[in-house]
C-alpha cells in the first residue's frame, strides 16, 4: 500500500513538473508570453526602485522639515 501510494506521488509530482515546464515555455515562444513576462520584470523592477527609495525619501523628508511652517506668526508665502 505505502510502495503504491509513494509511486502515485512521484507520479503527480512528474506530471506537475512536466505540465509546469511546457507552461513556462509555451509562454517564452508566444508573443503573448514575451510582453506578459517583460511586463511582469518591469513592475518588478519599479517595486524594488520603490523598496529601496522609501528609507531614503524617509530621511530626506525629515531633513527637509521645518518648524517654521508651523509658526502662525509667519507668512506662508515667504
Amino acid at each position: 500500500m505505502l510502495r503504491t501510494t509513494l509511486n502515485i506521488t512521484r507520479r503527480n509530482r512528474l506530471i506537475l513538473s512536466v505540465s509546469a515546464s511546457m507552461l513556462a515555455l509555451a509562454l517564452l515562444i508566444s508573443t503573448v508570453g514575451h510582453s506578459s513576462v517583460a511586463s511582469t520584470l518591469d513592475w518588478f523592477a519599479q517595486t524594488v526602485d520603490a523598496v529601496t527609495a522609501f528609507p531614503c525619501k524617509i530621511v530626506t523628508d525629515i531633513r527637509h522639515f521645518s518648524l517654521d511652517r508651523l509658526d502662525p506668526t509667519r507668512p506662508q508665502w515667504f
